[in-house]
Formats: C-alpha cells, structure tokens, sequence
C-alpha cells in the first residue's frame, strides 16, 4: 500500500520550505503532495523532485487544501498551523515539525493553551475556527504542537524548557530532534568536486520574504548590503568573485566593481550546498537553517546584521559563543537600533532603521566601515580558531536524528482498514 502524504509550509522565508524538502525523503515510497504559495511554493517548484504534486494554494482556505486531505493517509507540516488545523478537524494524523520553537511568544500561559486544544479539536465547526482565529500567529504555533499527532522541535538554546512545558500540559508526543537538513544533499556537496568557479566569498541572504518584508518594497535591507558589497568590491579586488545568494535573485544579475566579479542569483539548494562547501569565506544572517547546515559542513560564517526579528533573538541566544560574539549586529551601532519585542512591530523598525541607514551617509559610512571591520576581523580568524567555534556550536544544536525518529513512524500513522 501507497502512503499518501498531503504537506505544506510556512511561507516565512527558506527555512520552513527547505525543512520540508529535507524531510520528504524520509518517507520512502510515499506519494508527497505540497500545496502551499509565495516563496514556499517558488522553492518547492525548484526542488519538484522531492514532491509528488505541487499546486498552488493557501491553507487559510479549507477549499484549497480540503481535496488532498480527503486522499491523503497523513499530513506533513512544518511550522503551518493552518494545515494541522484542517488535519485535526478532518481527523487526519499530523506530524508537525518546528526549528523556533523556543521563539514563539505567548501571553498565554501554556494550560490555556491546551485548554484551547481541546476546544478545537472537538467542538463544532464555528466555535473551533473562532478559537483558533483569536489567537495570534505566534501562538497559533504552540497550538499546532499540541494538536499534533507528534511533533518534532529543532534544538537551540530554550528550546529543551518549552517542550518540558508542552509536556507537563500533556504534550508527550512533542520530541526534540537534532538538525532538520538535507541530509543526503550535505553529504553530496562534501563529495562532490568543486565548483569550476569557487567564490572567494559567499553571500547567503535566504528567503528573506515573510510577514512583513518583501522583494518589491519592505526591502531596505537587500539595497544595504547590495551598496555595501560593491563598496567591498571595488575596495578589496583579492576577492575576485562574490556570489550571493537569495530569493530575491530569482533572476541574476552579474556585475563587476573594481575587477571583482559580483553575481547575484538563486541557486538550487544542491548547488548551493556545494559552493558552500568549498567557499573560503561564508556570511549569513543568524537563520537557524544556515547555522545548522555551516556547522555539518564545518563552515565557520561571519553572521550578518538582522533582517528581521527573529534573528535577534536567534542572535541573543548565541552571545558568549563565539559565533555569536563575533557576528555583526545592528546593536552595535548604537541604542537606537534596539527594537520592540514583537515579531511584526520588532521586523518593521528593523525595516525602518536599515531603510534611514541607507538615505544618511554618514550613518551609512558608519555601517559600512562596522561591517568591514567585522568582515576583517573575521578574516583573521585561524583554522583552529574556526574548527573550536563551529564545535562550540555544534554542541547547542545537536539532537536525536530524525531519520531515526521518523523510522517506520508512518506505520503507526494510517486509522486501521485505510487504504490509498
């Protein structure tokens, strides 16, 4: 018998689309169908390899996603609370799969929240969806766990304490897990040759689109570090060739300053993977996927200002590491750049603030020479020195497999006498 798998992604940037990627081969033999939108469904239309169906389609709406859920044997979601919302009222098995769920914020305390569970599990059509609409996305997450046949948390620092306080709510299926990457594509790019054209440095800029910030207009942020590395270009022409990588470079683009070659584009993540495997030098923003995926490939990067909120507290998290305590930050220019503790509000001053460094020189000056200082001091940096800090991280991130987790997990997932 066929399994038959219906799954989605949270549409925040790479991480949750490229977290999906990396599990669906674990479910050998299965038929995997993805139904999600924006830069989710872009990246699954470039990996179509792992996905059995792709369509279009946003899981807020039950008449989008209502037809693979009467056909599918279990659901696959990582990080979208709507799909296990539709999962649980149609009583379809869930697994769900975090990498913040140390993140999410809540006002509420967790027995509320799974009082709350309860409601939308078993109440009627109208008061469930009411209950689930008044809560806020963050919590909406925390819900998703709880509703969950068995959910499966990514480890970072806090992330052990929220799932002890799942548990004592009577959460016992939620599992920590050690990284959620494409196992067989890390391993790929560490045997493969290398790229003919290795970059002297590798720019990774990730999804960047979410909630809030897009490629068109809340996107201050990718003008910053376009002027800043062709700045660095034009200034240091050892560094023969910049790749950097992103969403936003559906398209590329290559430019050339001072003799260095600057190409912007969006790579397979195979490929991708592979450039990284080789690159002397890797900068990234603190996104979690990124980390985990430098330190299984034994690349110390120079972490980025923060695009958005959460990689200020992904940032936090990290300071008395190495990594951490090395990476560039917005705070470092000065209290003003501290911003409110809200996803939404904290990712609009982050906008904002970038946007203001970018039409006053002076304070762009200041940012600019920030960022080649740290970029510098990076540099300096010996082998030892990078061996010792990815180590260093490596042990917060580490975790049971999941491949292990997941071994013959859907077995015990299909109701007794369904066939596909």
């Amino acid at each position: 018998m066929t399994m038959r798998i219906l799954s989605s992604a949270q549409a925040c940037g790479f991480g949750p689309i490229s977290k999906l990627t990396a599990i669906s081969p674990l479910f050998k033999g299965a038929t995997i169908d993805f139904t999600g939108r924006d830069v989710a469904l872009d990246f699954a239309r470039r990996h179509v390899h792992r996905f059995t169906n792709i369509s279009e389609g946003d899981t807020q709406r039950y008449e989008d996603v209502a037809a693979g859920l009467a056909e599918a044997d279990f659901v696959v979601s990582v990080m979208d609370a709507e799909l296990v919302f539709w999962a649980v009222r149609a009583d379809v098995p869930v697994l769900f799969f975090d990498s913040l769920l140390s993140f999410w914020l809540t006002e509420r305390s967790i027995e509320e929240l799974a009082a709350r569970a309860q409601l939308v599990r078993w109440s009627d059509d109208e008061t469930a969806r009411f209950v689930f609409d008044t809560l806020t996305p963050h919590e909406r997450i925390l819900l998703a766990h709880l509703l969950a046949t068995r959910s499966y948390a990514q480890n970072f620092p806090g992330v052990a304490a929220r799932i002890d306080s799942l548990t004592t709510a009577g959460a016992s299926h939620i599992q920590l897990c050690g990284p959620i990457v494409d196992r067989g594509a890390l391993d790929a790019a560490l045997s493969a040759p290398a790229p003919d054209r290795i970059p002297d440095l590798l720019i990774n800029l990730g999804g960047f689109q979410n909630f809030f910030l897009n490629y068109e207009s809340h996107n201050a942020y990718l003008d910053l570090l376009r002027r800043w590395v062709a700045e660095l270009a034009a200034a240091q022409p050892e560094l023969r060739r910049v790749l950097v990588c992103g969403g936003a470079f559906r398209e590329s683009v290559t430019e050339t300053h001072g003799g260095v070659e600057i190409e912007y584009t969006m790579l397979p993540h195979k490929d991708f993977l592979r450039h990284l495997a080789h690159a002397p030098l890797y900068a990234v923003p603190p996104s979690l996927t990124s980390l985990h995926e430098a330190v299984i490939l034994r690349k110390l990067p120079l972490l980025l200002p923060e695009q958005h909120y959460g990689h200020v507290t992904n940032l936090r998290a990290l300071r008395g590491t190495a990594i951490g305590d090395n990476a560039a930050s917005l705070i470092d220019l000065g209290t003003r750049f501290e911003v409110p503790e809200d996803d939404l509000e904290g990712t609009r001053a982050l906008d904002r603030l970038t946007r203001e460094l970018l039409s006053d020189e002076a304070e762009y000056r200041s940012f600019a020479d920030y960022l080649d200082k740290r970029l510098a001091d990076y540099r300096q940096l010996t082998n030892q020195e990078r061996d010792a800090a990815v180590d260093e991280l490596g042990g917060l991130l580490g975790g049971p497999a999941l491949a292990d987790l997941l071994a013959h997990v859907s077995d015990r997932l299909t109701p007794a006498g369904k066939t596909s």
